[in-house]
């Protein structure tokens, strides 16, 4: 059983500051190498024994860079994409429907954007994933993914609620490393 789990945040998006998105599939900022190697730089010493990718260009892309600098490969989970923002995808947060945009912030815990998914949708989505990650054999699991995922990570590993977790600043190029101390009890770290 896995007794680690590394979660990285891709690094910084060629999106403009006020975008909406999250399951858009944009890429990394023509920076993403330097940024890159300093993540590299931070998990050298680890030695994951499986990774995990989102599908999103942003991570694979993160993930390939990885895969060539620790030897080992890849998988690839749709169960760890970032939240939909349904019909807000790639429009500026100022020029979503104010009204919509309100309500939403709002609740946003159970309420999702148009035709996309609210916070509690993605962390049932994520449920899955979290409970057959922490089975593999692997003893440490490298996971490439998305802000709104390290923080479903930590809403199960702090028992937070959906309002608690975004107190935390999540910058691009995070690593928070769950450690499982016991079966429901764990140790965070977060590089």
């Amino acid at each position: 059983m896995a007794e680690i789990l590394t979660f990285i945040r891709h690094t910084k998006t060629v999106a403009q500051p006020g975008i909406c998105y999250g399951q858009a599939d944009i890429d990394l900022a023509p920076t993403c190498h330097d940024e890159m190697n300093v993540v590299l730089e931070k998990i050298k010493h680890l030695q994951p024994q499986f990774m995990v990718s989102s599908p999103l260009l942003r991570c694979t892309k993160l993930a390939s860079f990885l895969e060539k600098h620790i030897e080992l490969s890849f998988q690839v989970d749709e169960r760890i994409k970032e939240v939909s923002f349904g019909e807000w995808e790639l429009k500026p947060w100022d020029e979503i429907n104010q009204p919509k945009l309100f309500e939403w912030t709002k609740a946003y815990e159970d309420t999702p954007p148009p035709g996309g998914e609210s916070f509690n949708m993605l962390l049932n989505r994520f449920d899955s994933f979290w409970n057959e990650i922490w089975q593999n054999e692997a003893k440490e699991v490298f996971l490439i993914t998305h802000d709104g995922i390290l923080r479903s990570a930590l809403v199960k590993a702090l028992k937070l609620n959906s309002r608690q977790v975004f107190s935390f600043n999540l910058s691009y190029g995070t690593i928070i490393r769950i450690k499982r101390i016991e079966s429901d009890f764990y140790s965070i770290q977060i590089l």
